[in-house]
């Protein structure tokens, strides 16, 4: 006699439909697209981009995330839990997780190129650098390693990433209250013709509560050329006390043709903020 299959196991079947992150060897990281969405609870998966090899020989690998939930923020603070080795724990990986985007395919749900990891010339190409973050009790990793498949093309045309340098004025702040944070860029105005206007987004990088910037995005002056010593400015409220750092992310508009900035076309720069009871 054949069995009956209970009907809340089907939704579970549906979601063995994925789509495969791209695999470095060791690495390979299901990333869901399917119609069971969970707002919290889930993990975060973290996420080999690809490697360049710089001008001087040395070497810079990117990685991003999918944080699995629609709806929760997560925050893994630096440890045992959110660690790179070698050389970590702490390589400038990011201790806050947003949620997954709800527009685009599976891929485009993600955080793209967050950060990179500096290596010296000599790093091998049987060498791995491993981060691995746990979160509500999984534990995913994402290897990088130097296969030619995740090799990045550096920006086309001359262009060179913005520079910038990041201030606030203030070094802490009370709860409700606000600091004041200035990002300063220069750029060369390239590409000529940008896929989209350059920009400054402002982020918690790390930091335990919530953070509200006013405004959160900053958009280069229309004017073409080039840019010298540009001042984008937003104000940064937090909901609970802690050391904050946040961040200026400054695209100067170059995109590849899927729709993600070029790399080395991004430039991160952070200050820290000390935030204390009202």
């Amino acid at each position: 006699m054949r069995s009956s299959i209970p009907a809340r196991a089907a939704g579970p079947a549906l979601a063995a439909l994925a789509v495969l992150a791209p695999a470095a060897a060791g690495q390979q990281v299901d990333i869901l697209d399917t119609q069971i969405q969970y707002n919290r609870g889930q993990n975060v998966a973290p996420l080999y981009e690809g490697w360049i090899r710089n001008p001087d020989g040395t070497i810079d690998m990117w990685f991003g995330y999918l944080n699995k939930n629609y709806e929760e923020v997560l925050h893994v603070p630096i440890g045992p839990d959110n660690r790179i080795e070698p050389g970590g724990p702490d390589r400038g990986q990011p201790a806050v997780f947003v949620p997954r985007r709800r527009q685009g395919g599976a891929v485009a749900r993600r955080e793209n190129y967050v950060f990179r990891v500096s290596l010296p010339a000599d790093f091998g190409e049987e060498d791995e650098v491993v981060w691995t973050v746990t979160a509500h009790g999984k534990t995913d990793r994402a290897v990088g390693t130097l296969l030619d498949l995740y090799a990045l093309q550096g920006t086309p045309g001359g262009n060179t990433p913005p520079s910038v340098s990041l201030t606030a004025d203030r070094a802490s702040v009370a709860v409700g209250d606000a600091v004041t944070l200035t990002a300063t860029v220069s750029d060369d105005g390239l590409p000529e013709e940008a896929r989209q206007p350059g920009h400054v987004r402002w982020l918690r990088y790390r930091g335990p509560g919530a953070v509200t910037f006013d405004p959160p995005r900053s958009t280069f002056p229309e004017a073409d050329g080039p840019l010298a010593d540009a001042e984008f400015a937003t104000r940064a409220t937090f909901s609970r006390p802690g050391t904050y750092e946040l961040r200026a992310a400054v695209n100067d508009g170059d995109m590849n043709q899927a729709g993600w900035p070029r790399i080395p076309a991004t430039t991160f720069a952070s200050v820290t903020v000390d935030v204390l009871p009202d």
